[in-house]
């Protein structure tokens, strides 16, 4: 089986770095696989931390909901149903909301604002603009109009309300991020890697590169997961993987002879 075969390559490469070179041989189908088992695991500590932050969020959800004024978005515009002198901000532990009809503060100010809440709602006089992670996701009133504070209101309750949804759209999340930060490791490594097995005389293709990566990277990546499980995070632990598996590449290849000058 597939997966039998990946676990003894890394092993034996584990033991014995000369054996990642039968990395190579590795298909799209066992490589993808591989990819998607280590993104899994990573992505595992990241839910594990960020649950109990789900909770809390329902809860904080709820409570800005009823902060919001009633408002109707008419030709583009916030159209509040009481007018008010000036906007507000309200902030629970999790999510705070910025209500600015009078555009008073700027996208700097709005991004340097979310970065302490795991969302973030502005309502401008002509945008809304949710922050979720740190991440802008911006909706111009020319796109919502007739809409009114009911949309968002029920948007937050409803999210808080469907638990099972919410953990599922946080796993997916937490994957995507793990898949993301794994992928850049492996590009830097296998940026490393050729220009290692250049120093050594050995022409190789980039996805042979990529697939000899992945191996090399398995062991000190679910070992950080590990210890990333029981609530340990190193300092530098991206630089420590990526510098292990360059390590372990390394000591692959080096004994390579050089390549004849044409």
């Amino acid at each position: 089986m597939i997966t039998i075969t990946i676990v003894r390559l890394i092993k034996e490469s584990f033991i014995d770095p000369k054996q990642l070179s039968r990395a190579k041989q590795l298909k799209k189908s066992a490589s993808s696989l591989l990819f998607f088992i280590l993104s899994l695991a990573v992505s595992i500590p990241i839910f594990m931390s960020s649950f109990p932050i789900l909770q809390n969020l329902g809860a904080d959800a709820q409570a800005v909901a009823q902060k919001i004024p009633a408002f109707t978005i008419i030709d583009d515009e916030l159209v509040l149903d009481e007018p008010m002198e000036k906007g507000f901000i309200y902030k629970t532990d999790t999510v705070m909301l910025t209500f600015d009809p009078k555009n008073s503060y700027s996208e700097r100010d709005l991004a340097s604002r979310s970065e302490n809440f795991t969302l973030s709602l502005f309502f401008s006089r002509n945008e809304f603009v949710l922050y979720a992670g740190g991440i802008p996701l911006t909706i111009p009133y020319t796109q919502a109009d007739k809409m009114t504070d009911q949309f968002f209101k029920s948007l937050l309750t409803d999210f808080t309300k469907n638990q099972t949804l919410s953990v599922f759209i946080l796993f997916i999340f937490c994957f995507v991020v793990s898949a993301i930060e794994l992928s850049l490791s492996l590009l830097i490594i296998s940026l490393f890697a050729n220009i290692l097995s250049s120093l050594v005389g050995k022409r190789q293709t980039f996805f042979d590169n990529w697939n000899m990566a992945l191996v090399a990277i398995s062991v000190p990546a679910l070992f950080f997961v590990l210890l990333n499980g029981f609530g340990f995070v190193a300092y530098f632990q991206e630089e420590i993987i990526v510098a292990l598996a360059l390590y372990y590449y390394y000591n692959a290849v080096k004994d390579t002879k050089q390549i004849p000058e044409a």
